[in-house]
């Protein structure tokens, strides 16, 4: 595997500290990544009667205590506190989480010694998902302004009794630009691909409906669809119902440019599951990111973040991401998959 960062301006040396560090380089844009990253079962250690996280306190089956979860949330931090530090000295200026179990544990990752200084603030909204985990927000209000928060159902077609995760919708002004943010984290194949196939189509269609009402309501807000998809940047969901194209000269009728597609052609994948690589986490962008002209904010670049630290580094499963769990058994990793994120840049004035 390897980092595939598609840009057209240099990059400096990433700096691994221990704690996330400004420099002093001056380029002639302004550089911001947005990410996305599905971090594995992140629970509290407190049994919440109303969701199914029994497997996730002290005694559950498996005995997730205080030890271990502030030992995931440094984790975690350290992996946001690196990305992005390459090309922008702020890292990341927003990032979208799935299987987030509330917005507590949320916010003490954001106070976490290595990205704290960033202030980020919080967006996470309860859902009905049987699990209990719902995709969740985090930005730097440097950057951005939330003004409306939103969550959409999505129905199983193969089991309408069985909840799913809604699909997070955050709108805001981007450096004053309005921009809409849509996070998902659409439902498994669990019982076969093929099977599953119909539920993930159905949130597909939701996404598409939100997001034309977003464009005909406003032509100049720009969008991004992240998420963990459980599916790839071919598969029907993304490619023919929300209606993605992988060139960025060659849109057709399509609405949504996807550079992940490019990556996972090239054999890139966030995840691996029987020695094949999947790219399941992808970002999704608006035609305005393309062709936003000089003056606006425009797309450079995209990037699996697969860093060495993040690699489980023996066994049968060398090089896939270091989970925190197989199975029950605690690894003491960081997530079963690879964050990912996009890079923009706008001209300075």
């Amino acid at each position: 595997m390897k980092n595939c960062l598609l840009v057209l301006f240099c990059f400096s040396v990433l700096n691994p500290s221990a704690f996330c560090q400004k420099n002093n380089k001056t380029t002639n844009y302004i550089t911001a990544a947005i990410g996305f990253w599905n971090v594995e079962n992140f629970y509290d250690t407190l049994n919440d009667k109303w969701k199914n996280d029994e497997e996730f306190t002290p005694k559950g089956a498996n005995a997730w205590n205080g030890t271990r979860y502030w030992n995931k949330i440094d984790h975690l931090a350290e992996a946001i506190c690196q990305m992005a530090t390459d090309v922008t000295p702020d890292g990341l200026t927003m990032m979208g989480l799935c299987e987030v179990e509330n917005k507590n544990v949320v916010t003490d990752l954001v106070h976490n010694k290595r990205i704290a200084n960033r202030k980020y603030e919080v967006v996470h909204l309860e859902g009905p998902d049987h699990r209990g985990v719902d995709p969740s927000f985090i930005y730097n209000p440097s950057y951005y302004k939330v003004t409306k928060t939103l969550a959409y159902p999505v129905k199983l077609l193969s089991d309408s009794s069985r909840k799913t995760r809604h699909i997070l919708v955050v709108s805001g002004l981007f450096f004053g630009e309005p921009l809409a943010i849509l996070v998902n984290h659409w439902p498994s194949r669990r019982g076969g691909e093929l099977k599953s196939r119909p539920d993930r189509n159905a949130a597909a269609s939701v996404v598409k409906r939100i997001a034309d009402s977003i464009i005909n309501g406003s032509s100049k807000t720009k969008l991004v669809i992240m998420g963990d998809f459980n599916d790839d940047p071919v598969d029907e969901s993304v490619k023919k119902i929300i209606g993605t194209y992988s060139e960025e000269q060659q849109p057709g009728n399509n609405l949504f440019y996807n550079p992940m597609e490019i990556l996972f052609k090239r054999g890139i994948g966030s995840l691996a599951w029987q020695d094949n690589w999947n790219l399941f986490d992808q970002i999704l962008l608006s035609k305005e990111w393309l062709n936003g002209g000089s003056a606006g904010w425009r797309y450079r670049g995209a990037r699996v973040f697969n860093k060495s630290f993040l690699k489980n580094d023996f066994g049968k499963f060398k090089g896939y991401p270091l989970r925190t769990y197989s199975g029950t058994h605690y690894t003491g990793g960081y997530s079963d998959h690879f964050p990912v994120y996009v890079v923009i840049t706008k001209e300075k004035k």
